[in-house]
């Protein structure tokens, strides 16, 4: 049985195990409507959730599981392949950066400003060299009828640009795309779960301040990914239309997911 957590935003799905896991609709559109709940989910791994959950999940009547985890991490933590998760999708998307993380946890003269750094030149990376794999996704998006979820480890960057463009799409204001991406700093158990793994991994290079910053997300993140998007397709309609979401592409989701 799904039980929410106190304080938590009723956005919030609470299915055990689960990862940030989070109803994306119900936001107003610039046609006056409303985006439909129950349709679009977005999470990170679904690798934890037990088999007692399983029905929990099947009741939101998901009809695709984008997976937008690379190679790695999907081997390493691979979603349940039963029913009801049959229906997935992997769409690897590998940010070029992690590197970057790595040498900057080893470097003693890095803190928190530079992770703040890090994580923006990640999420520009992703609005920039992967154009083809959100075009996958967006397709997948079209082609349903039922409920949709996207997700990758911590359901906050890839995803996080992912669901944005969707909302965009779907006429939602710049202010709210903010507000929903801005919710996974309410997912704590993101910190709870990456602090034991960077500890093992970097022993204590990792403080918590920094930890925080690569466990949540900023304004600043999204805003370097839409940056980039507006600098390399001169706006956020120009990179619908470079990921196939056209305006009678637009019209399509519009008419099956704005009420």
């Amino acid at each position: 049985m799904m039980v929410p957590k106190p304080g938590r935003d009723s956005r919030f799905v609470p299915i055990e195990g689960s990862l940030n896991f989070r109803d994306f609709g119900g936001y107003a559109t610039a046609g006056g409507g409303l985006v439909k709940r129950g349709k679009l989910f977005r999470c990170g791994s679904l690798a934890n959730i037990p088999e007692q959950a399983h029905q929990d999940f099947a009741n939101l009547d998901i009809g695709v599981i984008c997976d937008l985890r690379r190679d790695e991490e999907s081997r390493m933590s691979p979603t349940p392949d039963a029913a009801p998760f049959e229906c997935r999708v992997h769409i690897p998307i590998d940010p070029g950066s992690s590197t970057q993380l790595r040498d900057s946890y080893q470097n003693p003269n890095h803190d928190s400003v530079n992770r703040i750094q890090f994580m923006e030149s990640i999420t520009r990376e992703i609005a920039r060299d992967h154009i083809q794999e959100y075009r996958n996704l967006f397709d997948q998006l079209l082609a349903v009828n039922n409920g949709f979820l996207l997700h990758c480890s911590a359901g906050k960057d890839r995803t996080g640009f992912g669901a944005a463009m969707i909302l965009f799409a779907l006429g939602v204001s710049e202010t709210d795309v903010f507000f929903d991406y801005l919710l996974s700093n309410r997912a704590t158990e993101l910190f709870e779960r990456m602090k034991p793994m960077f500890k093992k991994q970097y022993g204590n290079r990792v403080d918590d301040e920094s930890l925080r910053v690569i466990s949540g997300v900023k304004e600043s993140y999204l805003r370097a990914a839409l940056d980039q998007v507006r600098q390399q397709h001169g706006s956020i309609d120009g990179y619908l239309n470079a990921v196939g979401v056209d305006q009678t592409a637009r019209e399509a989701l519009r008419s099956r997911l704005v009420q």
